[in-house]
């Protein structure tokens, strides 16, 4: 019998890696999973003839961080199996790299400019990585919303919204929360202004049928999590990261695929790693429960 994939978390002596660490070590605890620590450091560089200049080691402070970042998980849930990996190579890479359940990021919350980059580690991460991806965004100070500690997940009615429901679910009753299923649409212009009520009437209908079709049948299977449904009008990623506020975790799909996943990476939740208020789970496509990984 093999051993259960762990859950990882990329550290990188960072806040923002600190704050992933202790969000991982409190999911692996609940998912009775190891935890595997990575941190990854530059490739040692080539001395050439003049031979190696140790004080320009890559791997200069990189055990005091894994060692650290190891005390606290080992701290905070000492029954835990944790597992330090000091990896070669770029973040990205590492993480992908390695047999996961569930990959955990931090976010340093970009702005401006650099929040269009699709190059962070999260992004990266999470338009690659087989299995599910949580990205702990910076504390803030905010104003719970109404789904104040519940998980939340967005539904669109695909396949990909179904698979991030079962996660969403799982993670509710993990929690002992409830779920928020919110389905958020932007109706299409009537064809003149006297159509208005009609087509907001016929609209709204066709969108609460799709967000019950997408339900169906799972109340049973989670009996002790109590789902509501709530339609918005809306922009989809605006709509969750307001639902956000307060949330213990919101949780969408990814149409992110292959070497262009940084370009296909869905728009929703891109601006959602960014914008939300609590941590975000992107569930992709053929979320691997073993081996590497790995991108596409």
């Amino acid at each position: 019998m093999s051993e259960p994939a762990p859950v990882v978390v990329g550290v990188d002596g960072s806040v923002s890696g600190r704050d992933a660490l202790d969000w991982a070590v409190a999911e692996a605890a609940t998912r009775l999973r190891p935890l595997w620590i990575v941190h990854a450091c530059p490739p040692p560089i080539d001395p050439g003839p003049l031979g190696p200049v140790p004080s320009l080691s890559p791997y200069t402070g990189t055990s005091d961080v894994l060692q650290e970042a190891a005390r606290r998980a080992r701290l905070v849930a000492p029954e835990v199996e944790v597992t330090a990996r000091l990896v070669s190579g770029g973040p990205v890479p590492a993480l992908l790299g390695q047999r996961a359940s569930l990959i955990v990021v931090g976010s340093r919350g970009r702005s401006g400019v650099r929040r269009a980059l699709a190059g962070s580690v999260s992004v990266a991460v999470s338009a690659r990585a087989q299995c599910p991806v949580v990205v702990v965004p910076p504390l803030r100070e905010v104003v719970p919303g109404p789904s104040r500690a519940q998980v939340v997940v967005g539904v669109d009615g695909s396949y990909l919204s179904s698979r991030a429901i079962d996660f969403a679910l799982r993670a509710a009753a993990q929690r002992g929360v409830g779920l928020t299923a919110l389905h958020a649409w932007i109706p299409r212009p009537p064809v003149d202004s006297g159509g208005l009520a009609d087509d907001w009437a016929a609209s709204r209908a066709a969108e609460c049928r799709a967000l019950d079709g997408a339900l169906a049948g799972r109340r049973g299977q989670f009996p002790t999590v109590a789902i509501k449904s709530k339609l918005a009008c809306d922009d989809p990623a605006h709509a969750l990261a307001v639902e956000s506020a307060g949330a213990a975790l919101v949780v969408v799909g990814s149409r992110g695929r292959g070497c262009m996943a940084g370009v296909l990476f869905g728009s929703v939740s891109q601006v959602l790693l960014h914008e939300a208020h609590c941590p975000i789970a992107v569930v992709r496509p053929r979320a691997a429960t073993a081996g590497p990984a790995r991108a596409a």
